[in-house]
């Protein structure tokens, strides 16, 4: 009996901890889980018990599997911090306001449901085989096109054009992509992430579809290379200038890197413009080069010609900033498009077509009626082939952009 007691006074002890580390008071776990505050309470202190019911509501809400709590010998289970915590923390950048900051935990709540959706549909996760790993501080460029490489090895997509990128990234990375109005127009996106649960969230302001590809391409490079199990990142700054790509921190080179070889592959690049010539370009002949490129792989004119650069298709910086001076910005679109619903709403409609979650609990997800959204719309083709989808747009927090980048972590 004495050890039965102390075995249930270590469930207590190992829920508080979890409690703790998340960020959340036990008010607030209480509303969450319906299990009263007294009862957490009492149970953290020693005193009384709780059910494996109760358990698993409480394990659910701060993140962590229910075994967690368990009194065993593996490896403890740390529990991430909670969104609205996360988002309050000195971590994040000072150019997000309140308004931004709720927003993102509302939109890290909703990546919580969309993982758990994730879970009833066996979406993949790709973005679970990649783990944290500071940029080296010299030719991080390098660093971020050797992992870009690796990403498209796991996809059929290997070559060429990367087409819906959004839907690809929520269908095979498991990560929800929102877009919304940052109080600040030099904000362009933020990568967040609460255990399994991980956002990126791109400014409305962005209106040009190359621009919206690369940094979408860039925030999903801090997702898989800079977040550890709670942290956020957000970008800014003016994209067009040479700072953008020359003068800042090694982990921005390295994601800006990521983003242009995971949508323009070198080999891809190679095979579309041929090798380069030993006596180089002229600004005209340049030009004319990184058009073809930046047509058929999607990308904004600034970034094709750095890209170009480092593939040693230019010779000097001097000659991709002379480039800058004129760039082709001739409208480039057919790369995305735009859906009525965001990924959660696409996966929990698609998840009640299944008959794997009930209408009520649809309606619970989506915050409204399920009348309210054509089904047909929004389940065509499925998950099954996520390359092959539009990306999506958030109906609550829209926008556009003009680009950039500075990060605060």
């Amino acid at each position: 009996m004495e050890s039965q007691a102390e075995a249930l006074r270590e469930l207590g002890r190992r829920l508080s901890r979890r409690r703790r580390e998340s960020g959340l008071d036990i008010d607030a776990l209480a509303a969450r889980t319906a299990v009263p505050a007294r009862l957490i309470e009492g149970f953290e202190q020693g005193q009384g018990e709780l059910g494996a019911g109760a358990l698993t509501r409480l394990a659910s809400a701060l993140g962590v599997a229910p075994t967690a709590f368990l009194h065993t010998s593996a490896p403890q289970e740390r529990a991430p911090v909670e969104p609205g915590v996360l988002l309050k923390g000195r971590s994040v950048g000072a150019s997000l306001s309140p308004k931004d900051r709720e927003s993102l935990a509302r939109g890290l709540q909703k990546a919580q449901a969309f993982s758990l959706l994730g879970d009833l549909l066996r979406v993949e996760r790709l973005a679970e085989g990649f783990h944290p790993k500071s940029a080296p501080t010299r030719n991080a460029h390098r660093a971020g096109y050797a992992s870009a490489l690796q990403v498209r090895a796991l996809l059929p997509e290997r070559q060429g054009p990367l087409r819906g990128l959004a839907r690809l990234v929520e269908g095979r990375f498991d990560i929800l992509v929102l877009r919304h109005r940052f109080e600040q127009a030099s904000v362009l996106g933020a990568s967040c992430r609460s255990g399994r649960a991980r956002l990126i969230v791109i400014s409305t302001r962005i209106e040009r579809e190359p621009v919206y590809r690369f940094v979408l391409a860039h925030e999903l490079a801090h997702q898989l290379l800079d977040l550890s199990d709670s942290g956020i990142t957000t970008d800014e700054g003016r994209f067009e200038t040479s700072g953008f790509w020359m003068e800042n921190p090694p982990e921005e080179k390295r994601a800006n890197a990521f983003a242009a070889m995971l949508l323009a592959p070198e080999e891809a690049v190679r095979r579309e413009l041929g090798p380069s010539k030993a006596e180089g370009y002229g600004l005209t002949d340049a030009k004319a080069l990184v058009t073809r490129a930046r047509t058929r792989f999607g990308l904004s004119f600034p970034a094709m010609a750095w890209h170009l650069y480092n593939l040693r298709y230019f010779r000097s910086a001097e000659t991709v900033e002379a480039l800058l001076t004129t760039p082709d910005e001739a409208p480039l679109t057919g790369f995305e498009e735009e859906s009525r619903f965001d990924g959660l709403e696409r996966r929990t409609l698609e998840a009640h077509s299944r008959e794997l979650i009930s209408a009520s609990r649809a309606r619970e997800l989506l915050g409204g009626s399920l009348e309210e959204l054509s089904l047909h719309e929004a389940v065509r083709g499925g998950y099954g082939h996520p390359g092959q989808h539009p990306a999506g747009g958030s109906r609550g927090d829209p926008g556009r952009a003009g680009p950039a980048s500075r990060r605060h972590h």
